[in-house]
């Protein structure tokens, strides 16, 4: 085990266009599957005026995903992962360009066609993700520059998550779903141009497995099943995993609940604000995050996620909810923290897995990231709706506590975000472990404690 954990060898300089290269496509094909996922569903809300169909196309496309991922993982570091990229992006195209045409020749379409087309699209995407991940540690050296690639990668997800929702409804009414599909397959078309273009280290074009010693424990591909169990065997691995599962959900549930709180509360006048505030935190953090060194990242990701916790649970009090700067600085503050935490996750399972035990490791991180973002999507709204809502109606509950809480329309939404800033709290306690840790004796200094 401690040979498959070693930390992986410095990569080539020629690598760095190519992760450029390949990180422009990621943003591109990423922007262009979330922006139709969110104008297929409106499209389909439009259609059938249930708000259920629009939370299927999330549901479908986050368990395909899920359902990828044990088929990609003890394969993938056997595969030449440019050829499965060329192919990922190729199948994402074709399944949004038929999903178009068969909007051009029928006048309606059935559900499951259009949710099995974007599933096939969803699969194309884990595949990318994947890939791009575990190709990181092989494409910029150790160091600053690895840190600051890291950053890039979870800011790519951080611009799309905030940008794709608005980009989708303006789209679908400017040029109606077809466009919007027509686009996401040209997004497609256009990462594959650059995974081809891109000059690939020879390092890189190797399968990760074929860099790895014959004798090296952990080489065979084994299972995804075996994956997760040496993840969790593992005293370093599993709290890591842990805390990444954690940050998932809390993440996926405030993007469900903080939109809701806003509208509930102040109205869709404040969330254009909100979405500026929300996107300058996010570049602010990723500033802050290319600022940080080897000896520091650490302890800063310890306080990002205590200051997120902390303002989750501030969410849940009147008090905040009507100090306007103070909900804003809240905003921003946690927008901030949002690259750091992301950033220093993805650094952190970097040093500890082998360059050819990245592809079955990391589909199980992200089997348990993802499943717990599909948990958080179903549990908010129940969560809110028959639990805390009922709670904040009782007629007899105790006075003194009802008003503490307070009783506007947005409130349950508040007091869901407090929980989930409790939930943050706990992991973080529960899992400093994960945050505790020695660099490699050929390292320089103590990185951040959090916790002994």
């Amino acid at each position: 085990m401690l040979q498959s954990l070693r930390a992986p060898p410095p990569a080539a300089p020629a690598g760095r266009g190519a992760f450029w290269g390949l990180w422009s496509g990621q943003l591109i094909s990423n922007l262009g599957t979330q922006v139709s996922l969110y104008g297929l569903g409106l499209w389909l809300f439009q259609q059938h005026q249930r708000l259920g169909d629009f939370a299927a196309v999330a549901m479908v496309v986050q368990l395909a995903k899920l359902l990828a991922l044990p088929l990609l993982g003890p394969r993938l570091a056997h595969w030449p992962r440019r050829r499965v990229m060329v192919l990922a992006n190729g199948l994402g195209a074709l399944s949004s360009l038929s999903l178009a045409l068969l909007l051009l020749r029928l006048a309606r379409v059935p559900l499951a066609a259009v949710l099995a087309l974007q599933a096939v699209a969803a699969m194309g995407e884990a595949a990318l993700v994947l890939c791009f991940a575990t190709l990181i540690p092989e494409l910029v050296p150790d160091g600053p520059e690895r840190l600051r690639a890291n950053g890039l990668f979870v800011t790519a997800d951080g611009l799309v998550a905030t940008s794709a929702p608005v980009l989708g409804a303006w789209l679908g009414r400017a040029a109606g779903l077809r466009g919007v599909l027509l686009l996401d397959a040209l997004s497609f078309v256009l990462a594959m141009a650059l995974v081809l273009l891109v000059r690939w280290p020879r390092t890189a074009l190797r399968p990760a497995a074929a860099s790895a010693p014959s004798s090296a424990p952990g080489a065979s591909p084994g299972s995804w099943v075996a994956a997760l169990g040496e993840i969790w065997r593992d005293r370093t691995l599993r709290p890591l995993s842990l805390l990444g599962a954690a940050m998932a959900f809390v993440y996926a549930a405030a993007e469900v609940l903080f939109p809701a709180w806003i509208a509930a509360s102040f109205g869709s006048q404040r969330l254009g604000g909100a979405l500026l505030v929300g996107a300058l935190g996010f570049l602010v953090g990723y500033r802050l995050w290319r600022q940080l060194t080897a000896a520091a990242w650490g302890g800063w990701w310890c306080a990002a996620l205590a200051a997120q916790a902390l303002i989750l649970i501030g969410a849940a009090l009147v008090l905040f909810e009507r100090l306007v700067p103070i909900w804003f600085a809240g905003l921003a503050g946690f927008s901030i923290g949002l690259p750091v935490a992301l950033s220093a996750l993805q650094t952190r399972w970097q040093q500890l897995v082998s360059p050819e035990r990245m592809p079955p490791l990391f589909a199980a991180r992200f089997s348990l990231e993802w499943g717990a973002r599909l948990l958080a999507f179903a549990l908010s709204g129940v969560v809110v709706d028959r639990l805390l809502r009922p709670a904040l109606a009782l007629p007899h509950g105790p006075l003194w506590l009802l008003e503490a809480l307070g009783r506007g329309p947005g409130r349950p939404m508040a007091l869901g975000l407090g929980l989930i800033g409790w939930l943050l709290l706990l992991a973080l306690w529960s899992q400093r472990r994960a945050l505790a840790w020695r660099p490699e004796p050929a390292g320089a200094g103590k990185l951040g404690r959090c916790g002994s």
